[in-house]
């Protein structure tokens, strides 16, 4: 099959079959290098014009949808994508000089973003070797503050993360959400829809949610979008600011849907982005993330392959009583202390957990009692015994 190039449209189509939104097409009429391209986009080279014909493949039905689309490249410029041979060649030939000096100075704008961008990357890689090369994570002397201002364009991927790769993930994830948020300003987004599953009460002082926005998770793969917490509930989970992920907005306000709106709307606005924030029911939510999931599980069927609570718990008393009785097996001062209808009762003191311990001594089932004195694990010797010749 070979390698393409991926060519985005301006506006979706839809598959008359599925109404799948199919928005690209792959080609191999460029360099066929994987790269992606966009309207204005530079795509070969400045003596190159021509009209490109692709038919649409829709990836929900696995076919060719039967519509074709015509691909113009002027002076090595990507000028769009038409539904027709004849809009094809007016665009190409309304191509002037006075346009292509305004699409200059757009693709000069696009190559120092583009610029910027590698060398956020060649920084971060840089600070990365730096902060695991010299063990800081490990410094827990090292004043937070100190860190941020050495490091202070990669801060917030480096402080409080795990390990290298959770570092790395916490700067992908922040630059392709931003890259999201510039397509969703581009296709003439301008309010974005946020929800959140939690039940929380307005005006509670220490809370923490999870917001969802659907358009960010679906195109980030994203289980949520932001977390939006309390000062007060950071302060309970004993973290610091700094080490918290650049998704995580803390305020100080007490909850309410107002403040998680304004808070997310204030981090847009800080990284550049002039959303509207509003706040739907999760009922009217198209759901994405953690919340499709949920929506997509097998309910019944996860009820009937569940295991009852009660035989959990009877489960996990006995793995515990069968660990204490070889404990108690395996103490030396090991003594029969206890006699009572004819069983005898060990115990043995338990130094770590403050407590003696001791088991029915001479049947097959283990059947252990503990105490804080004597005479408790005495009395607890007796009710084991009676329950075991009732059982």
């Amino acid at each position: 099959m070979g390698l393409f190039d991926t060519i985005y449209f301006d506006r979706a189509y839809t598959c008359p079959v599925c109404q799948e939104k199919i928005y690209s097409v792959q080609v191999k009429a460029f360099e066929n290098q994987l790269e992606t391209f966009r309207t204005k986009d530079c795509i070969g080279h400045a003596e190159e014009m021509r009209i490109i014909k692709e038919e649409l493949f829709c990836s929900r039905c696995r076919e060719d949808i039967g519509k074709s689309i015509y691909i113009v490249e002027g002076r090595g410029i990507l000028l769009g994508i038409t539904d027709s041979l004849g809009e094809a060649q007016r665009l190409l030939n309304d191509l002037n000089q006075e346009k292509l000096v305004l699409w200059y100075h757009d693709l000069y704008q696009r190559y120092i973003s583009e610029r910027e961008e590698k060398h956020s990357y060649q920084r971060f890689l840089e600070d990365l070797g730096e902060w695991y090369g010299e063990r800081l994570h490990e410094c827990a002397e090292t004043d937070s503050a100190t860190l941020g201002f050495r490091f202070i364009w990669n801060s917030r991927y480096l402080i409080g993360a795990l390990g290298p790769v959770e570092s790395i993930e916490r700067f992908m994830t922040y630059k392709k959400m931003k890259k999201a948020m510039d397509e969703l300003w581009g296709e003439g987004h301008e309010t974005l829809d946020i929800y959140y599953a939690e039940e929380i009460d307005p005006g509670e002082e220490e809370w923490s949610v999870d917001v969802y926005q659907d358009d960010l998770n679906d195109r980030c793969h994203l289980n949520w979008t932001w977390t939006v917490m309390s000062r007060k509930q950071l302060v309970i989970d004993g973290e610091e600011e700094s080490d918290l992920t650049e998704w995580v907005i803390v305020v100080e306000e007490p909850f309410s849907d107002a403040v998680v709106c304004k808070a997310v709307e204030r981090w847009l606005l800080g990284r550049g982005y002039e959303f509207g924030v509003r706040m739907i029911p999760l009922e009217e939510a198209g759901g994405s993330g953690l919340i499709r999931k949920l929506r997509e599980m097998d309910i019944e069927s996860e009820v009937e392959g569940a295991v009852p609570i009660e035989d959990v718990e009877r489960e996990l008393e006995e793995a515990e009583d069968r660990r204490l009785s070889d404990f108690i097996e395996g103490r030396a001062n090991k003594r029969k202390v206890f006699y009572y209808e004819g069983f005898y009762g060990s115990l043995v003191p338990d130094v770590e957990s403050d407590r003696l311990l001791g088991r029915i001594e001479g049947i097959a089932e283990v059947i252990v009692y503990e105490g804080k004195t004597v005479r408790e694990c005495e009395q607890r010797f007796r009710e084991a015994v009676s329950g075991y010749k009732k059982g």
